[in-house]
This record gives structure tokens, sequence and C-alpha cells, in this order.
């Protein structure tokens, strides 16, 4: 069986390396943008990890409880955030053992019903996309030290000494 853990393990080591190479930038890199100025890379961050958060409580058949947070100003704010990200990640690794049961939940459009593994299915590419879109965001601004190449599955499984 392909293995929802390893997806999961993936996503929480590429959000933390990725913020955590955040971290290390320029405080003035929190505002790029690709198109739309109100996608900025904090923001994205914030919302990675804020999305993060609600998947993961409806996957607990919680009432969701928006995680309060503000967007990241500084450096410091960053890191925060990626410690805080990566826990949320931890919890939803043991998910992916689970069964794969029906769950329903409420979104502002109404009650939606999927599967566990649609859920964690789209935890690892919402997360994965707006990483692209984080990296774009400072590409498009000149800003070329993060590479998504050095953060991809095969990195994640070499690092790891996964076969």
């Amino acid at each position: 069986m392909i293995s929802l853990e390893l997806l999961l393990e993936h996503m929480q080591w590429a959000n933390k390396e990725i913020y955590t190479e955040i971290s290390k930038l320029d405080e003035g890199v929190l505002d790029h943008y690709i198109v739309d100025p109100e996608w900025s890379v904090k923001i994205i961050m914030l919302h990675i990890a804020k999305a993060s958060n609600t998947y993961g409580q409806r996957l607990e058949g919680l009432l969701i409880k928006p995680l309060e947070l503000e967007e990241p100003q500084t450096m410091k704010e960053v890191a925060e955030l990626a410690d805080i990200l990566y826990s949320i990640d931890e919890g939803l690794i043991k998910h992916a053992k689970a069964e794969d049961i029906n769950i329903t939940y409420e979104t502002q459009d109404g009650e939606k019903t999927n599967k566990a593994s649609t859920i964690v299915s789209q935890i690892v590419f919402h997360a994965t996309e707006h990483r692209a879109q984080i990296v774009a965001a400072l590409d498009k601004h000149k800003v070329l030290s993060i590479n998504l190449d050095n953060y991809d599955i095969w990195s994640f499984v070499s690092l790891r000494g996964i076969l």
C-alpha cells in the first residue's frame, strides 16, 4: 500500500524547511506577491497554517475553531509560525493510518461529506501548491535562494534514508 504517512511526513518537513529558509531572508520578502497583492508571502504562510488546522479539526470530527494568528511581520514571527505549523502537521500524521471513513463537516458553503483520505490528500496538495506559490513570489522579485527541488520527496527520502 502507498503510504499517506510518507506524504504527510514529507509535507511537515518541507513546510518547516521552507518557512525556516524564509525566516533567514530580509523582512521585506514577506510582502512579495506574484500578481495579487492580497496573496503576499506572509498571507500565504498564514493561510497554509490556518487551513492545515481546519483540515485537522475536520479529521477529528471537531467543530471548527479557527486558528487565531496574525500575519507574521518579523522573521522571528515567521520562525514561530513554522513551529506552530510543525505541531499542526504532527497532529495530522496520525491520520495516515486511520480508517478511511466518511466525514461530514460544515463549510461556508454548507455541509459536506468526504472520505478521510480525500481530506488528507487535500492537506498535502494544498500545502504543496502554496509553497510553490510562495517561492514563485520570491522568484518574481529576484529572491532566488530557495529552490523547491531541494525540498521534493526525493530529497526527503534521501535525507531520511528511506528506500
